[in-house]
Protein backbone atom coordinates (compact mmCIF):
# COMPACT_ATOMS: atom_id res chain seq x y z
CA UNK A 1 0.00 0.00 0.00
CA UNK A 2 0.99 3.74 -0.71
CA UNK A 3 1.81 4.39 2.69
CA UNK A 4 0.48 7.94 2.28
CA UNK A 5 -2.57 7.17 1.27
CA UNK A 6 -4.89 6.29 4.26
CA UNK A 7 -7.53 6.85 5.66
CA UNK A 8 -8.00 10.93 6.37
CA UNK A 9 -5.12 12.27 4.26
CA UNK A 10 -6.76 14.90 1.77
CA UNK A 11 -5.98 14.19 -1.82
CA UNK A 12 -6.88 15.95 -5.30
CA UNK A 13 -8.04 14.07 -8.50
CA UNK A 14 -5.13 14.58 -11.05
CA UNK A 15 -6.85 12.28 -13.64
CA UNK A 16 -9.84 9.85 -14.01
CA UNK A 17 -9.16 6.51 -15.59
CA UNK A 18 -12.42 4.99 -15.51
CA UNK A 19 -15.86 5.61 -17.23
CA UNK A 20 -17.71 8.25 -15.08
CA UNK A 21 -20.74 5.36 -13.80
CA UNK A 22 -17.98 4.06 -12.46
CA UNK A 23 -17.56 6.27 -9.80
CA UNK A 24 -21.01 6.79 -8.50
CA UNK A 25 -20.91 3.15 -6.96
CA UNK A 26 -23.22 3.94 -4.06
CA UNK A 27 -25.49 5.97 -6.02
CA UNK A 28 -25.69 8.88 -3.77
CA UNK A 29 -23.21 11.47 -6.08
CA UNK A 30 -24.53 14.86 -6.12
CA UNK A 31 -22.14 15.29 -9.22
CA UNK A 32 -19.36 13.45 -10.68
CA UNK A 33 -16.00 13.61 -9.61
CA UNK A 34 -13.60 16.06 -11.45
CA UNK A 35 -10.12 15.98 -12.19
CA UNK A 36 -8.80 19.18 -9.58
CA UNK A 37 -11.31 17.89 -7.27
CA UNK A 38 -10.34 18.09 -3.66
CA UNK A 39 -11.52 14.95 -0.97
CA UNK A 40 -10.45 12.82 2.07
CA UNK A 41 -9.33 9.01 2.21
CA UNK A 42 -12.24 7.01 4.07
CA UNK A 43 -10.99 3.87 2.83
CA UNK A 44 -9.01 1.74 1.60
CA UNK A 45 -10.11 -1.74 -0.23
CA UNK A 46 -8.18 -4.51 -0.82
CA UNK A 47 -7.74 -8.06 -2.51
CA UNK A 48 -5.87 -10.51 -3.64
CA UNK A 49 -4.02 -9.98 -6.76
CA UNK A 50 -6.03 -6.63 -7.41
CA UNK A 51 -4.66 -2.71 -7.21
CA UNK A 52 -6.06 -1.12 -3.31
CA UNK A 53 -8.45 1.59 -4.37
CA UNK A 54 -9.43 4.85 -2.32
CA UNK A 55 -12.49 5.23 -1.19
CA UNK A 56 -12.56 9.26 -1.49
CA UNK A 57 -15.52 11.77 0.32
CA UNK A 58 -15.79 15.09 -1.45
CA UNK A 59 -18.20 17.21 1.15
CA UNK A 60 -19.79 20.48 1.37
CA UNK A 61 -19.25 23.33 2.80
CA UNK A 62 -22.30 22.25 5.23
CA UNK A 63 -21.06 18.87 5.57
CA UNK A 64 -23.18 16.89 3.36
CA UNK A 65 -21.62 14.62 0.89
CA UNK A 66 -21.19 16.06 -2.99
CA UNK A 67 -19.70 12.67 -3.51
CA UNK A 68 -18.40 9.60 -2.68
CA UNK A 69 -15.84 7.43 -4.70
CA UNK A 70 -13.34 4.75 -4.91
CA UNK A 71 -10.15 5.60 -7.33
CA UNK A 72 -7.37 3.37 -7.95
CA UNK A 73 -3.66 5.55 -6.15
CA UNK A 74 -2.57 6.91 -9.65
CA UNK A 75 -5.58 9.08 -10.00
CA UNK A 76 -4.67 10.58 -6.75
CA UNK A 77 -2.46 12.65 -5.13
CA UNK A 78 -1.77 14.74 -1.70
CA UNK A 79 -3.35 17.90 -0.70
CA UNK A 80 -0.32 20.02 -1.08
CA UNK A 81 -1.51 21.40 2.50
CA UNK A 82 -1.16 18.18 3.74
CA UNK A 83 2.18 17.76 3.67
CA UNK A 84 3.39 21.03 4.53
Amino acid sequence: MNSILKPYVGVRIRQLLQEEQAYDGWRLNECSPMVGDYGTVVDVLRAAGLPDKYVVECCQADGSTLWLAEFFAEELEINPTELA
